[in-house]
Formats: structure tokens, C-alpha cells, sequence
């Protein structure tokens, strides 16, 4: 709370030359907290209710083993970029729990120093394009519905 210490110190400063200056420092410094925290719950929610075309979507795991190999091939779930300009490459196909390609609507979020950066939409079972983005470590999240439960792909730098 170093600003409301600033504030209170330069409110007082003030109040020698106008004493109904100090009131409104103090009781602006105590609103600046709640603001924050409001802000923060609002994007907690945002981050709890996932939806691409009307349905609820939850996080799933990606697939590995030997019958993945070829579909992981080249992607992972996180990356790191290290030049200043970089192309990142997504590729996502979801799949049921027998293993037959999901046609359903996903999301996914790709995060960037752990912070959101995009989230991206499909509305069938496969998603792949690139982006230029900066130097970081990134990471991808899938959302599906309950009939796609799991994925394959992910990320990769060029």
C-alpha cells in the first residue's frame, strides 16, 4: 500500500494550505483497493464459464502414448520463444473416449507468462493456424464439450 502512504503523505502536505484538501486524499486512497479487487472477480468468472456455440466447455487432457505420436509430432503444450518476432504455430483435433474424431466446438487458450493471451475458437473437432507474437514461454489449455474428452497437438516456434 506504498501509493496510499504517498497519498496520505502528499494530502498532508496539501492540508496546510487547504484543510478540507486531506479528506478527500485519505478517502480516495481507501477506493482504490475494492476497485481491484472487483476487477479481479470479474475475470475469475469470465475464466469459470467457458462457451463456444451455446455449450459448456471444460478443461481436458491432452493424449500421449505411441498411438499419439504422430498427431504430437512436432507440438507441445508449452513453448518457448525467444526472438523478438516469433510465429506460433497451433494445431488441436479432439477426439472422443474411443478415439474417433470429435466434429464438436472447442476453445483453446493459449497463455503467455502464465497470463492469458488468446483464446481462440472452432466450431468442429480440429483448430490450426500461427500467430506472431514476442519472446516468452506460452501455453495452450483445451476446452471441449463432454463428448470430445480428450485432445491431440499443441504448440510449436518458427
Amino acid at each position: 500500500m506504498k501509493i496510499k502512504k504517498y497519498l496520505v503523505t502528499f494530502g498532508a502536505a496539501a492540508a496546510m494550505v487547504d484543510p478540507t484538501f486531506l479528506s478527500s486524499v485519505v478517502a480516495n486512497a481507501d477506493a482504490v483497493q475494492p476497485q481491484r479487487q472487483q476487477q479481479g472477480h470479474k475475470q475469475d468468472n469470465a475464466k469459470a464459464a467457458k462457451q463456444v456455440g451455446g455449450k459448456n466447455l471444460s478443461q481436458q487432457p491432452r493424449e500421449t502414448g505411441s498411438q499419439y505420436t504422430n498427431d504430437n509430432s512436432g507440438y507441445n503444450v508449452t513453448v518457448k520463444a525467444t526472438n523478438l518476432i516469433n510465429t506460433l504455430h497451433y494445431n488441436v483435433k479432439t477426439s472422443t473416449d474411443s478415439g474417433a474424431s470429435s466434429a464438436d466446438p472447442f476453445s483453446i487458450s493459449i497463455y503467455k507468462d502464465g497470463e492469458l493471451y488468446k483464446t481462440i475458437s472452432s466450431s468442429t473437432g480440429t483448430l490450426s493456424g500461427s500467430l506472431w507474437v514476442g519472446s516468452g514461454t506460452y501455453s495452450i489449455k483445451v476446452y471441449t464439450s463432454s463428448a470430445a474428452s480428450h485432445w491431440t497437438g499443441g504448440l510449436a516456434t518458427s
